[in-house]
């Protein structure tokens, strides 16, 4: 009689991991701050912590190897990124293939809505810059493409869109730039995350429309607002008192009496 052969070997049964959400930021993220992201994670066979979790991210470094992890980027964004988190859980379960048990394992990915990501203070500092160098500060650029930064919600306020168009314009009537030079950038919230403002010490050469070659140098504002998953200009003006436009702060407030300030 032939031998009764061994029973086959018996593993439970094995259900991959089912990832139910992944937490990440609902507002903006500034770079340089610890984000927390946090996985809602099941298993009806595993305990969670028995699972391997790798997390990785489109942009920035992410650390963590439990359902929670940290989540960062050192700056150096000069428009805002939009960042998405992956999860990958791993569950290491035995199964019966020829009648021998072998080690298998499941992998579940999900990813996580992305989240915005801004370098605020390096954003506002280059669309400033950008505006008074290379598009005001360069006398070929039309009027309305030095515009292209500004937002439209602030129009009409006070040295906002539309009176930084008849400014430019003013400008263009009058003066050949030659040189600009920006420097002493400074940059901060006035009390609100939608709303900052830079300060730029300006160094100015240009020829006047007596082709007489002067300099001027002053302190411009330049103020942003978030809107629209990015930062945009609301407001551009010579620090003085009242807010000067840069026509004023140029040639006075008399047409045909143009004369640089000092």
């Amino acid at each position: 009689m032939a031998p009764t052969p061994p029973a086959p070997p018996v593993v439970g049964p094995a259900t991959p991991p089912i990832i139910r959400s992944i937490a990440v930021p609902a507002s903006r993220v500034e770079a340089g701050q610890d984000v927390t992201i946090t996985a809602v994670v099941e298993d009806a066979e595993t305990p969670v912590s028995q699972l391997s979790f790798q997390w990785s991210a489109s942009a920035g470094a992410i650390v963590g190897a439990g359902p929670t992890a940290t989540w960062r980027h050192d700056g150096g964004i000069t428009a805002g990124i939009n960042v998405v988190v992956t999860l990958t859980v791993i569950d290491k379960y035995q199964a019966v293939e020829g009648n021998q048990i072998v080690e298998r394992e499941f992998r579940v990915v999900s990813q996580a809505p992305p989240f915005r990501v801004h370098d605020s203070t390096a954003e506002m500092k280059e669309l400033a810059r950008k505006f008074l160098v290379d598009l005001f500060g360069n006398s070929s650029v039309p009027p309305e493409a030095c515009l292209v930064d500004f937002s439209e919600s602030c129009a009409s306020v006070p040295n906002g869109k539309n009176d930084e168009r008849n400014d430019i314009i003013l400008h263009r009537q009058l003066v050949i730039v030659q040189r600009v030079t920006i420097y002493n950038q400074m940059a901060s919230f006035p009390g609100t995350a939608a709303s900052m403002v830079v300060n730029d010490t300006g160094f100015w050469d240009f020829w006047l429309a007596d082709s007489k070659v002067t300099y001027y140098q002053d302190d411009f504002v330049i103020t942003g607002i978030y809107e629209a998953g990015r930062w945009w200009i609301c407001q551009s003006y010579v620090n003085r008192t009242g807010g000067a436009s840069k026509a004023q702060a140029l040639y006075g407030n008399k047409r045909g009496g143009w004369f640089p300030v000092k």
